[in-house]
Formats: C-alpha cells, sequence, structure tokens
C-alpha cells in the first residue's frame, strides 16, 4: 500500500502568510513599547522589569 505524499493543487500553503503576520505583529509590540518607553515617569529599571516578566 503505496502513501501518497503529494498535496493536492486545491490545497494551498499559507505558511508564509501566517509567518509575516507573527513578524508585522511583533513589530507592531516594539513600536508599542518604544513610544511607551519615552513617558516622562518611565525610567531603565521600569522597561527591564517588563522586558524580564510577560
Amino acid at each position: 500500500m503505496a502513501i501518497a505524499h503529494t498535496i493536492p493543487s486545491s490545497v494551498r500553503s499559507h505558511d508564509g502568510l501566517i509567518i509575516l503576520g507573527y513578524i508585522a505583529f511583533a513589530g507592531v509590540l516594539l513600536a508599542a513599547i518604544y513610544f511607551a518607553s519615552g513617558g516622562p515617569s518611565f525610567s531603565d529599571a521600569d522597561l527591564s522589569v517588563m522586558a524580564m516578566v510577560p
């Protein structure tokens, strides 16, 4: 009994779009952290705690 290792042509791979979405989401989060860290009451200690404790 042979097992077919091919994907039917009607099934499309969306892996690239999913990875692109994760990269875009990470970029948005990094931009939000950057703009939030510019506030007057935000110290270096706050930034380090935020990076270490999710």
